[in-house]
């Protein structure tokens, strides 16, 4: 059969795939341009199978009714474990699992079901797996969640069987701005390293979570640099009965108000416990009174109060 002139044959999907690998790669070369790549799901099996020395994590996203855990409850719970070698590589990964659940008491309301995309009608008659999903946390090294002091409070408030876990958060555990990054937002991280996801779908924002805990940064990964400096306990430091003119130097000093606890407070490492105590004594209680330190380790941190 002849070609109508001017008549193209549609390419077969390796052509294309072929044409549209090389548009890439050379508008990746031109400096006014950046490409970005959707995220997908990451499976990886290790040479050889899972091998002891190896460490295990469990990275998490929770979507909520809300932002108080002590109100608002889980309407979906996604996580996906995953092995790393000595460098921090993700080497192997778990089966993808999730769930939607239908709240106990509070609703769905429309700036939610705008943000995730969830409706009463996509939850109703479901729950978590409350067994699996505590095997699956418990069984893990460590829990890593991009703003872990979000989802933790979540995590434990529904699942009281994963309490108390050695948590990692990719969000604060890692210098983003030692390594040129600006911000710490998980999209606004992925789109500097070229990455792009769908986001504010628990599911997807692990598999987001994955790719960013595998990117190098420096000689190592962000998940080994976010291991490294979780494990290492920190002092939090309460400005208990703080005089309330000492607020403004409080906040420029870093502390943060709790509004259940009514207190001031900051975590600092062992090594500048000792200045934060003279600080605290000196300019906040003008050595009439004294902070109250606590030690902080990774299998409380990011906890609700």
């Amino acid at each position: 059969m002849t070609e109508a002139p001017g008549h193209r044959r549609p390419p077969d999907a390796e052509e294309h795939a072929r044409q549209v690998a090389a548009m890439v790669r050379a508008i990746g070369r031109h400096p006014d341009y950046r490409v970005l790549r959707r995220i997908k799901p990451m499976r990886r099996t290790a040479p050889g199978g899972i091998r002891p020395e190896m460490m295990c994590g469990c990275a998490i996203d929770v979507e909520t009714t809300g932002l108080d855990h002590r109100k608002d409850e889980i309407i979906e719970l996604a996580m996906q474990r995953f092995w790393t070698d000595a460098e921090g590589r993700i080497v192997a990964t778990g089966r993808r699992v999730s769930w939607l659940e239908e709240p106990a008491v509070a609703e769905i309301s429309e700036e939610i079901t705008r943000v995730t995309g969830l409706t009463a009608d996509d939850v109703r008659g479901r729950s978590i797996t409350d067994a699996e999903a505590i095997t699956l946390l418990r069984d893990a090294h460590v829990v890593v969640a991009h703003n872990a002091g979000f989802d933790r409070p979540f995590v434990e408030s529904r699942l009281p069987g994963a309490a108390g876990l050695r948590w990692v958060c990719s969000m604060r555990d890692v210098d983003w701005r030692a390594h040129g990054f600006e911000g710490r937002v998980l999209g606004h991280l992925l789109g500097q390293m070229g990455w792009f996801h769908s986001a504010h779908r628990a599911q997807a924002d692990v598999d987001a979570l994955l790719h960013l805990l595998d990117h190098p940064v420096g000689a190592t990964t962000v998940f080994r640099e976010a291991v490294t400096t979780a494990s290492r306990p920190t002092w939090r430091i309460s400005a208990i009965d703080a005089p309330y003119g000492a607020k403004d130097a409080l906040k420029a000093r870093g502390y943060r108000w709790n509004g259940e606890a009514k207190v001031w407070s900051k975590e600092v490492a062992r090594d500048g416990l000792d200045d934060e105590i003279g600080w605290a004594i000196g300019s906040v209680y003008a050595g009439r009174g004294r902070p109250r330190f606590d030690r902080i380790t990774w299998n409380d941190r990011y906890a609700g109060v």
